[in-house]
């Protein structure tokens, strides 16, 4: 069951861009020719400086709201029959909005670590869910990292729901984070002039907490961060009379889930 039916179909749409631009940058670096890629200023692409990169392993997918939302879809779901599988390796998500995902649970799709077995001639319709029956000894799950800003932790059904999303992925947990007085993923408040010293607090922490985890290091990190329990205190009350509440702590503490 789908609660967002009109989100969906954006989320579909989102989805088909992604696996859409991954499959043209993977043309363009094998050089096939009438690569969908072309430059802005109609110039010929210098391709010799990108023959180092590689494009068939170790891809991060990243992104905040609906595209953490995009993540965690991709990272569940078989890709459309024109595609292959993405061979992601990290998955990075920030503050992901979980209301155009379907319901109950989300359900990890496990890749083979050769690339070469990424495509699934019989894939499954799009969207449709991995068998729940695959032994995880079968196959490959990306590393996920989820940091919430507090907004998102105390929003307490899709925190719930984020937690035992995560951990479907994460078993051994560690890897859903919260900072604390973070509001937001915004970089306005960080802005010159205008910005605060607690902003670029917190963003130099998303940025350190994301590079260690790209770098397999995100335990290291953590061990030397100031990590806190979650402490939430109730601080009055909402327009519609529920409790307003907050995360019990100072800028930059970080709750691990």
């Amino acid at each position: 069951m789908t609660p967002l039916p009109l989100r969906a179909d954006q989320l579909e749409f989102r989805r088909e861009e992604i696996y859409t631009a991954y499959r043209s940058f993977c043309d363009f670096l094998k050089d096939v020719l009438n690569s969908d890629l072309d430059t802005i200023d109609d110039q010929p692409i210098e391709r010799s400086s990108w023959t180092s990169v590689c494009f068939d392993k170790n891809v991060t997918l990243a992104g905040h709201s609906f595209g953490g939302c995009t993540v965690l879809s991709i990272l569940s779901s078989n890709p459309p029959s024109e595609y292959m599988h993405i061979p992601v390796s990290h998955a990075l998500v920030l503050d992901p909005w979980l209301e155009p995902l379907p319901l109950p649970a989300l359900i990890p799709i496990l890749l083979s670590q050769d690339p070469a077995q990424l495509s699934i001639p019989n894939a499954k319709p799009n969207n449709s869910p991995q068998d729940e029956s695959q032994d995880s000894q079968d196959g490959w799950l990306p590393q996920m990292l989820v940091i919430n800003s507090e907004v998102f932790t105390l929003w307490k059904d899709h925190y719930e729901r984020l937690q035992n999303v995560v951990k479907a992925w994460e078993p051994q947990g560690g890897r859903l984070l919260t900072l604390g007085k973070h509001e937001a993923f915004s970089d306005f408040p960080s802005l010159p002039i205008i910005g605060s010293s607690a902003a670029n607090t917190i963003m130099n922490i998303i940025s350190k907490l994301s590079i260690a985890f790209l770098n397999n290091e995100l335990e290291e990190d953590l061990s030397s961060a100031s990590i806190r329990e979650m402490e939430i205190k109730v601080i009055g009350k909402r327009k519609d009379g529920k409790p307003k509440r907050k995360l019990i702590g100072d800028v930059g503490d970080i709750i691990v889930a």
